[in-house]
């Protein structure tokens, strides 16, 4: 799937964030070597660059950091398409077809016309029952 718009600033940072820290926490340990001559500063040296590659891959890895939503309507509909999938289901093992069944039917109808109404358009969530 290609992707015509522009890179946004964040998703490139996010992207290389992890890489660069690594990198720069790497030339820091190795550059350790300079001080030879005085342990505390090596010391010091090796752990600031542990510190510095620890500290890119905490933000690579925590979601609350990288969080890049746009499209907060449709990802809101999509969750809760999922879950009258998970009743359609659970009521046609249960029972098969059912009333019930025809009213989950009818609801992931409405939810699809919902979606394409929210595809492509930067928007917040709808309130929770509407």
């Amino acid at each position: 799937m290609s992707d015509t718009e522009p890179t946004s600033f964040r998703r490139k940072f996010n992207r290389y964030v992890s890489l660069v820290t690594a990198v720069i926490g790497v030339l820091v340990i190795l550059s350790s070597f300079l001080f030879t001559g005085n342990l505390q500063a090596w010391y010091a040296s090796v752990v600031i660059g542990l510190v510095i590659v620890l500290i890119g891959f905490w933000y690579g890895a925590n979601p609350i950091l990288t969080n890049e939503r746009r499209y907060l309507a449709l990802r809101s509909e999509v969750d809760d398409f999922i879950g009258l999938v998970r009743k359609l289901n659970r009521e046609a093992v249960r029972s098969g077809p059912s009333e019930e069944f025809q009213q989950i039917k009818a609801a992931m109808l409405e939810s699809i016309q919902r979606m394409t109404e929210f595809a492509g358009k930067d928007s917040e969530p709808p309130a929770p029952g509407t």
